[in-house]
């Protein structure tokens, strides 16, 4: 972050008078250009599956219908069917390799920092007037002639343009960087469930065999109430299986429907785990407090002797989750799995000490891909304000 500060405090010393402009006087929009004799033919999937460089080499007799434009190194492209909706994908073309992109897209080439047009079409304010001009009710978009008029504001000093283009380059390319981190510890992640559970993975010391015992016998397993819960705005917090992943909930019933319909409730150390819709997703209690739960969670409560958190991701692990799709009774919909074929279901258990090695484990992993996303999430806070604040 310290190249990023240095750039950030650049960039404040060197604010000036902006100008006020229709786009169209700052950027070229939708430029056709002559198709070249050799070129990738490339559209917004191949952009957002990253295949954009494997994309299949046309020629002028192979062109599909569709293409129409050329692209050069620093072209601004962004979805305008439905523009600005979740998984738009907005990017600069860096590669220098000739590219003919498909209409549906606007495309903007311009004299001024590429980096600075990127992203000022980020913009709130012109996020804004973009779906105001947009016409159409299944398919909105907007056309090119309304997009030209839209009124933007821009330094004239050519060092702030660059300046603001380069600190929010650094900070998308922090947040390119830290995605791939979360990315590399799922995928890590996944892997140790794989190897771990399937026992081709031992910590060193560790050699004996695994025991097989059925969930139940090493665990008590209920449910929650039956009955549509009687909401109130404040009391015993109430889960459900839209709540797993943070077991946290903004929905109370009374402590007298408590009393009267939980015998046993979470307590820490318990397991949640979904069994209707959604199965097999589980999260640990960690709170102290009282909770309701849905008949749509089973709670899991270990013996003394088996460790919360190995058993936590053993449920995760491929051959339990097997287990428990082969019990769920996929007639029903939602989907959903019994209690007692809960119970049946299969565990591999290994010594307590190695239980807690691989719960350990588990948690420390879950912990740096919490702290990762966490950053990653502080680093689109700070990116979606700086747009706010950089820009007039």
């Amino acid at each position: 972050m310290a190249e990023f500060d240095c750039l950030y405090s650049e960039v404040l010393l060197t604010r000036n008078a902006w100008e006020k402009r229709k786009l169209r006087e700052i950027t070229e929009i939708n430029p056709k250009g002559k198709i070249p004799e050799v070129f990738r033919y490339v559209d917004l999937e191949s952009v957002k599956n990253s295949s954009i460089i494997s994309s299949k080499i046309e020629t002028k007799q192979t062109a599909p219908s569709r293409a129409q434009r050329t692209a050069e190194i620093g072209d601004v492209f962004y979805q305008t069917v439905r523009p600005y909706q979740k998984n738009n994908v907005i990017f600069l073309l860096h590669s220098s390799m000739p590219y003919v992109f498909s209409t549906g897209y606007a495309q903007l080439r311009s004299n001024m920092n590429s980096f600075f047009i990127l992203y000022l079409v980020q913009t709130d304010g012109f996020v804004n007037d973009v779906l105001n001009r947009a016409t159409g009710t299944s398919y909105p978009a907007i056309n090119p002639t309304h997009l030209a008029t839209i009124i933007v504001c821009f330094p004239k000093i050519v060092s702030e343009q660059n300046r603001i283009g380069q600190v929010l380059e650094h900070l998308d390319n922090l947040i390119t960087a830290t995605q791939h981190k979360i990315d590399a510890l799922e995928q890590a992640k996944k892997a140790l469930l794989q190897r771990l559970f399937d026992q081709s993975w031992r910590f060193k010391g560790y050699s004996d065999p695994w025991e097989k015992r059925k969930l139940g016998e090493i665990a008590g397993i209920f449910d929650g109430t039956h009955q549509t819960p009687n909401y109130q705005s404040s009391g015993i917090m109430f889960l459900s299986v839209e709540n797993i992943q943070t077991l946290k909930s903004n929905k109370f019933i009374s402590l007298e429907d408590f009393q009267k319909d939980f015998k046993v409730s979470p307590r820490t150390g318990d397991i949640l785990m979904t069994r209707i819709g959604n199965i097999g997703t589980t999260n640990v209690v960690k709170s102290t407090r009282p909770i309701a739960y849905y008949v749509s969670l089973a709670l899991i409560r270990p013996n003394d002797a088996i460790d919360v958190y190995y058993l936590n991701y053993a449920i995760n692990g491929l051959s339990f989750q097997r287990e428990l799709r082969r019990r769920t009774l996929s007639v029903a919909f939602p989907q959903k799995i019994n209690k007692q074929e809960i119970g049946k279901s299969i565990v591999d258990l290994p010594s307590p000490s190695e239980q807690i090695q691989i719960g350990n484990l588990f948690v420390l992993l879950d912990n740096l891909i919490a702290a990762t996303q966490s950053r990653l999430s502080s680093l689109e806070l700070l990116k979606k304000a700086l747009l706010q604040d950089l820009f007039i």
